[in-house]
């Protein structure tokens, strides 16, 4: 509330109401009480904030409730007529003044006057003012006490009232406590026991639920009504778990109890009745399956499989009855398979194609691997065995300390499953196999029997069943294959005669190669990615050596046809044409072998024969080249080891047998064709007879160097043996031997048919 202030400063009061020499106070007046009270108000401060505070409560006390209209009034109430003429006039020129300065002047003048008389009225009736004041509040409070004594007493009466009513009834309860001790003692007993027997109850309810079953539970076990489920697991898994926990109590007391013997019983004769129950209904299920090959086993049946393998007994008795129904439902199938086909008659049954030896094998054994394929994912299904991981047709470990429980059960089931497939599947195969004659039909055959054999032992392992008895039938299937190549090497062996006059291979050969092609197409579609070179070479080494080698042995008959009885090896004149048609077989074996990378080391052998022929030739080609040079009796004197005298003085060596030899060999050189020989026509590779005849160059090129150095040894006596070298070409210059015939110098050769 801004009101004014009553006094507004001290220097205005001390100014207004005193001279300016009474600051300093007289001697006279300093013990005047008056004059020191006056000096002590006027030497106040009024700067402090409690001064100051005090001064504006007084202020609003006396200025607000003083406005002008008021004032005049109380003016003409007093009877100051000066003050109310000075007002009247005043009101008279305030409503005269029109303008805003004149109305400034005179609000200002308004409020000096209301601070003036609000002043004057607090000097003279301040004190007056407050003790009137304090009466009144005093009264008041006087007023507001005697209504609060007045309340207390009327509180005091009803408090005494109140402890009347407590003692009484105090007194009421000591004695109804006296007369009723004997009751709280007993009731007090009485809570206890209940306590205690409450405790008891507990105990037991809680022994109970854990060491009881329910109504639930005991059906579940014992009723033939509820069916073989979640519920029955569940009941068959609570009787175990309080089995295992009389187990436990008795390790706990020191000593089997009696109520935990008589509880362990119960619980093992529901469980004798909970799993006589599962495997009845096991039984069942298996005779279900029975009736369709490639029904999913349900999770209830993998369950109640996982549950009987606590029982040995019922367990191995189920799995012997699955065994005997997969047995006959397999059996019936292959049969119908056989004999009627599937359904609607598609696809056709096998039999049908019993003509076509490989078809027939073929189908029966596909049906057989797809059936263990099949055989082998409702094992897993029974079992609840997750893929491994492994991927189709990828080879299974087996090994015997790694494999889980449930896959040695799979194993040993899947194995008994197919064992009444073996008979049948064996006797239809070994029957096919006696029937052919063919060694290609054979041989397909057995490379189908050995791919399913391998594929069957890569699936279910090698100690199998199935396994053996198809290893038994490819074992069978081997033997009669060979035998029909022996049988086939005879017949060739039978009727030979003399090679023809081109001494090209004969029609039994080729008729053989084309066999031995036919069979090698086969076994090398057969191959499986992961074999190395040796298992491939290894895998049809024995069929190579019996195909090969009768060809081999006929071709050496027949050219041993063509040597003339009695003959020597020094005169026997046949050696080259034998030689000759052996190296045309060799070279069409080594033709039909070449595309195959299994047959190298048999191409090596026949190369290492075909070398053998070769060097005969290449003999036979240099005694018949060097007899037409001219050369041959100087060459044959100049190498003879034996001799002791020098050559010029051997007969047919003179000096003019060297000339008269030296110019038949100028001649022959005129003539001679140094890249083939007519007499190496009859070869059916041209690039031997090349080779051969290039040999043959290069050995007289070689016994000309010879006999020059023989002729230039002073040794041997022969006079003016440079001009009897110079005469004819090459003139005893090797190197122009060499480029007459043209071939390289000789010190860079390195071939074994010129040594």
């Amino acid at each position: 509330m801004n009101s004014p202030t009553l006094f507004k400063s001290p220097k205005i009061l001390e100014t207004s109401a005193f001279p300016e020499d009474a600051s300093q106070p007289s001697v006279t007046d300093s013990r005047n009480p008056l004059s020191l009270r006056l000096f002590k108000v006027l030497g106040a401060r009024y700067d402090d904030p409690s001064t100051r505070e005090a001064l504006e409560i007084l202020s609003s006390l006396y200025v607000s409730a003083t406005p002008t209209s008021t004032v005049d009034h109380k003016r003409r109430r007093s009877g100051n007529q000066k003050h109310s003429v000075d007002t009247k006039a005043s009101d008279s020129e305030e409503e005269t003044e029109l303008k805003p300065t004149a109305m400034n002047t005179a609000s200002t003048r308004e409020k000096e006057l209301i601070i003036s008389e609000g002043a004057a009225r607090a000097r003279k009736n301040l004190r007056s003012d407050m003790e009137i004041k304090l009466a009144r509040t005093s009264q008041m409070f006087l007023a507001a006490f005697s209504e609060v004594n007045q309340n207390l007493d009327q509180l005091q009466k009803q408090i005494d009232a109140m402890q009347v009513q407590c003692d009484t009834a105090q007194t009421q309860i000591q004695e109804t406590n006296v007369a009723c001790k004997h009751l709280l003692e007993r009731a007090n007993v009485l809570r206890l026991q209940r306590q205690a027997t409450n405790a008891k109850k507990d105990a037991i309810a809680s022994f109970l639920s854990q060491f009881t079953l329910t109504e639930q539970e005991d059906a579940a076990v014992t009723s033939p009504k509820v069916a073989v489920g979640p519920q029955v697991f569940a009941a068959i898994d609570r009787c175990e778990q309080i089995r295992e926990d009389c187990l436990l109590l008795s390790t706990i007391e020191d000593g089997e109890t009696k109520a935990g013997v008589e509880i362990k019983a119960l619980m093992d004769s529901k469980l004798e009745s909970g799993y006589e129950k599962v495997f009845i209904w096991v039984q069942d299920e298996f005779r279900q399956l029975a009736r369709d090959v490639h029904t999913e086993p349900s999770s209830a049946l993998r369950e109640a499989i996982r549950k009987l393998r606590s029982r040995p007994a019922l367990f191995n008795e189920a799995l012997g009855s699955l065994s005997q129904i997969r047995q006959n439902t397999l059996q019936s199938s292959f049969i119908a398979a056989l004999t009627k086909g599937g359904p609607g008659g598609y696809p056709r049954p096998i039999e049908l194609h019993a003509h076509e030896p490989t078809r027939y094998v073929g189908d029966m054994l596909a049906w057989v691997h797809q059936a263990t394929a099949g055989e082998r994912e409702f094992l897993d299904g029974i079992f609840g065995v997750n893929s491994d991981g492994r991927m189709v047709g990828s080879v299974r470990m087996f090994d015997k300390g790694a494999i889980t429980e449930e896959e040695g059960y799979i194993r040993e089931l899947l194995d008994s499953n197919l064992e009444k497939l073996c008979s049948p599947l064996k006797a239809r195969i070994q029957q096919t196999i006696k029937s052919q004659e063919g060694s290609v039909t054979s041989y397909k055959i057995t490379n189908i029997l050995q791919f399913y054999q391998t594929t069957m032992k890569r699936t279910i392992g090698e100690d199998a069943l199935m396994t053996e008895t198809l290893q038994e039938i490819t074992d069978m299937s081997l033997k009669a294959f060979f035998e029909t190549l022996r049988s086939h090497g005879r017949s060739m062996l039978r009727f030979l005669h003399s090679p023809e006059a081109d001494l090209a291979p004969p029609v039994a050969l080729r008729e053989s190669c084309m066999i031995l092609r036919e069979v090698m197409q086969v076994y090398s579609l057969s191959l499986v990615e992961d074999e190395t070179q040796e298992q491939r070479i290894a895998g049809f080494h024995d069929v190579l050596e019996g195909m090969v080698q009768p060809m081999l042995n006929m071709c050496t008959t027949m050219a041993n046809l063509m040597k003339k009885p009695g003959t020597s090896p020094e005169t026997d004149m046949t050696a080259w044409d034998r030689a000759v048609f052996m190296i045309n077989c060799l070279v069409y074996i080594e033709s039909v072998l070449q595309p195959y990378d299994f047959t190298a080391e048999k191409i090596k052998d026949l190369t290492s024969q075909m070398d053998k022929n070769m060097r005969i030739i290449v003999e036979a080609h240099f005694e018949s080249t060097i007899e037409e040079s001219g050369l041959a009796t100087l060459v044959a004197a100049a190498d003879d080891p034996d001799r002791e005298m020098p050559l010029s003085r051997v007969a047919g060596c003179s000096s003019q047998n060297v000339t008269a030899s030296l110019q038949s060999f100028d001649n022959f050189l005129s003539t001679l064709d140094v890249l083939t020989s007519s007499h190496l026509s009859l070869l059916s590779l041209p690039r031997l007879g090349t080779q051969i005849h290039r040999a043959v160059l290069k050995r007289v090129a070689l016994a000309y160097d010879r006999l020059c150095k023989a002729i230039r040894d002073p040794k041997n006596k022969y006079e003016f043996a440079g001009t009897l070298l110079g005469g004819r070409r090459p003139f005893g210059q090797i190197g122009t031997l060499l480029q007459v015939l043209g071939l390289e110098a000789i010190e860079q050769e390195t071939d074994d048919y010129a040594s």
